[in-house]
């Protein structure tokens, strides 16, 4: 118990079966005085940080502080864009289908061909602009898996 430190988180009986226990054993009581004396001594020797050591790592966390803050800031502006494009998505929706039913009443087109051709309207654009991004990501990906291997065989 001396030895992993559980001797401090002992409370009520644990402690007093401690306690008498190292009364009775010499051995442990030479040992939980000698741990003592350690710890006692390690705690008595002044531990100072270089100013090397200091000035870096308040670099450091004055660096990690700026990442987490502009990580928050483009979070927000996320949110913000997110909610823009759902009321812009809305709005172009409502007036796409008001305009395709002005345009069925105009022309006759038959009722069940028009829903298809908004919702083509709406779909083929996002689909199209998922594929380009699809296909320079893996390009990207590609491009990078070579970089790395051209510098790995540099070493």
């Amino acid at each position: 118990m001396l030895a992993l430190g559980d001797a401090t988180d002992l409370s009520g009986a644990g402690r007093a079966w401690l306690e008498s226990h190292l009364q009775a054993c010499e051995s442990c009581r030479a040992f939980a005085q000698d741990a003592g004396d350690v710890v006692r001594a390690l705690r008595a020797v002044p531990v100072a940080a270089d100013r090397s050591l200091v000035a870096t790592t308040q670099m450091r966390v004055r660096l990690r502080a700026r990442e987490l803050q502009q990580r928050e800031e483009r979070m927000w502006l996320v949110g913000v864009s997110c909610v823009l494009v759902t009321l812009t998505a809305g709005l172009t929706n409502l007036a796409c289908w008001r305009g395709f039913t002005w345009l069925v009443e105009r022309t006759h087109i038959p009722a069940a061909t028009w829903p298809v051709a908004l919702v083509a309207l709406w779909i083929v654009p996002a689909l199209t602009a998922g594929v380009l991004l699809l296909a320079r990501g893996t390009h990207l990906a590609d491009h990078n898996r070579r970089t790395q291997g051209f510098e790995s065989t540099q070493d």
